[in-house]
């Protein structure tokens, strides 16, 4: 007997498990060979599935090697998610990935300890430096405001004597004199220099510098980093693109990911023009298409388009999913009126889907307010922000430690607790670890550098997610109440410039797909005592309403019992295997990995293996359960 291609050469197995339940223009962003590649991917399209599995085939293949690959991404949790997802493709060399401020923190301290530098160390908190800073200067200014300019102008790389000409052209309106802002940053700068610590971006700038500076040190980078993916590239602003343009070094293996409809960043020098007009940027550049949605239904996906088309911007997104619930567009007297509303509403979809899958979202902080005692007096629980887990307060709260006696303290502390929490524990863990090693730098530095607690998921709190447009944008949920979609908010006031506005209605298209079954706008006629009108865009994301009504029954119509609902077997499957392995549920798989199941069953275990990026040995003993579930695959 003849052994079939796959047991002679272990790599034909690997490609096809890496290849297997892609789409076509998903198979063709992952197999193309082309540089530059730019791949324009839609809301829930498989964007992370995608660049994954374009790392793993081109190790795979042999045209990228593991050890000079690097992967950038724009948070944590993303850069966490893609390492979790390249673990499950059983990719055996450890790759370099992370965001551009880690990723410049673990380079420049490299550097440090082969030089017999200083390695870089991390504040711990701006908002205590730029105080103290405010204090010495006697400039008045509110500590937010003053970091905002200080950053606004970093990251788009003003110089300091452009300072307040440079927000005179885009419209924006800074806190600080051209004087103050000059007296403020070189007192921020001494002061940081004073305490040996520095900020995130002077990473980036501290990084950018010495590639310029020292052209062996350049060279050195260059020869580490030759095979390069960015995650989110309409999100790259000046300074970030002048790293990766001096990391690329004019190179042409580069593959962007992103979506510039998403563009939501302009405020921080992000351009949706690097993915919109990306053959500017990179010349020969080569562009995919992902159109298909596999997260939202066609509703949610129609009103997102509306949204777009209102301010006159393309979308060609398409949704893979079965008819969901119609969109819900809700007028309310005002902003109390529309709170009691959307706090009812926010209890039902509770009851439907949970509360950690439920989101209210309004463009302001200040929205959030009024919404938040809502719902509390409503007994729904909130979350009003992205990072309240276990794992990111105790993070926080670890990191706050200004000595390496209170850490130790703290560490005592937590481990002295009756019942520890397995979170906390394997903080405290950490923290002791990094003690033992008598490395310099702050523990918060230590994390960043080997981001220890990537296998750890978000832990769920059932909470209701209380955000802001910009801070939902990377998250999903199945029902989401869309708030305060009047002019004034959407767009907000401050945008006068038609790329503001166009960012504005890009903001909306985020809020509104971050649903994928239920959709809720709602507006109120009049806002702190003064009367309001619906946002220009309301109208057209209203029009699609029409188009998703369904004919009349018949008359005589009945309805059938009612069907068990596929998804929930599944979910019901999913949360046996967590309990089994101690894990939370989204650990094992998320649900929009369910829904593409029931899309496009799986067929064998090899097909769950990849699925759920498991090994073959753990697939073997879900598959048989899981494959009951499914729909039968078509012949």
């Amino acid at each position: 007997m003849h052994a079939d291609a796959s047991e002679r050469d272990p790599r034909v197995g690997e490609m096809a498990s890496v290849l297997r339940g892609l789409d076509p223009q998903q198979r063709e962003a992952v197999t193309i060979d082309a540089a530059p590649l730019a791949i324009v991917a839609a809301a829930g399209s498989g964007k992370t599935t995608v660049l994954t599995r374009r790392i793993a085939r081109r190790i795979i293949d042999g045209s990228a090697d593991a050890r000079h690959v690097l992967a950038l991404t724009f948070t944590r949790d993303a850069a966490g998610e893609l390492r979790r997802r390249l673990r499950r493709l059983e990719i055996r060399e450890p790759i370099e990935s992370g965001t551009f401020h880690a990723v410049a923190l673990r380079v420049l301290r490299d550097r440090a300890l082969g030089t017999g530098g200083t390695p870089p160390s991390v504040a711990n908190d701006r908002f205590r430096l730029i105080r103290e800073v405010l204090t010495e200067t006697r400039v008045r200014c509110e500590p937010g405001a003053a970091l905002g300019d200080l950053d606004w102008a970093r990251a788009r790389l003003v110089p300091t004597s452009e300072f307040v000409a440079a927000n005179r052209r885009v419209r924006r309106r800074p806190a600080l004199s051209n004087d103050a802002f000059a007296a403020v940053l070189d007192a921020y700068t001494a002061l940081k220099r004073r305490r040996g610590v520095v900020d995130f971006d002077d990473l980036l700038a501290g990084m950018l510098g010495e590639m310029r500076q020292d052209l062996v040190f350049a060279d050195v980078v260059r020869w580490r980093f030759r095979h390069l993916f960015v995650d989110e590239a309409q999100d790259l602003n000046p300074l970030q693109h002048a790293l990766l343009e001096e990391i690329r070094g004019g190179r042409p293996d580069i593959c962007l990911v992103g979506d510039h409809r998403q563009a939501i960043y302009g405020w921080n020098g992000a351009d949706p023009t690097t993915l919109l007009e990306v053959e500017t940027h990179y010349p020969g550049v080569t562009v995919v298409s992902l159109t298909g949605n596999y997260r939202c239904s066609p509703q949610v996906v129609r009103a997102g388009a509306a949204a777009l088309a209102a301010a006159s911007i393309d979308d060609d997104t398409e949704s893979r999913r079965p008819d969901g619930r119609p969109l819900r567009v809700i007028a309310c007297a005002d902003e109390h009126d529309e709170a009691a509303v959307v706090a009812s509403m926010a209890r039902d979809l509770v009851h439907r889907h949970g509360a950690r899958h439920v989101a209210v979202l309004a463009r302001t902080n200040e929205q959030l307010d009024a919404l938040g005692r809502a719902l509390s007096v409503a007994g729904v629980p909130i979350a009003r922000a992205v990072g309240t887990s276990v794992l990111d307060r105790t993070v926080l709260e670890a990191s706050r430690c200004t000595s390496r006696d209170q850490l130790a303290h703290w560490i005592e502390s937590v481990w002295a607790a009756d019942a520890v929490d397995p979170i906390r524990g394997r903080v405290a863990e950490e923290a002791d670890r990094f003690l033992s090693s008598n490395e310099p730098g702050g523990f918060r530095t230590w994390l960043e550098v080997r981001q220890p607690f990537d296998d750890l998921a978000t832990d769920d709190e059932g909470a209701v997610s209380l955000l802001t447009f910009h801070a939902a944008k990377g998250r999903e949920w199945e029902a989401v109440v869309v708030t305060g979609v009047e002019d004034g908010l959407v767009p907000h006031a401050s945008a006068g410039t038609v790329a503001q506005r166009a960012e504005e209605a890009r903001l909306l298209y985020v809020a509104l797909t971050r649903a994928s079954d239920a959709l809720v706008v709602t507006w109120a006629g009049e806002r702190r005592g003064r009367a309001a009108a619906a946002s220009p865009w309301l109208a057209a994301v209203s029009a699609t309403i029409e188009h998703q009504r369904r004919a009349a029954p018949p008359a005589d119509w009945r309805r059938p019992p009612r069907a068990p609902e596929p998804l929930q077997a599944l979910k019901e499957w999913r949360a046996t295997v967590a309990r089994a392995a101690g894990v939370a549920p989204a650990a094992v798989c998320s649900d929009q990995v369910l829904r593409s199941m029931l899309a496009d069953p799986p067929t064998d275990v090899a097909q769950v293996a990849v699925r759920l990026g498991l090994g073959i040995g753990a697939a073997e003993r879900l598959a048989p359960k899981l494959l009951t579930l499914l729909p039968a695959a078509p012949a």
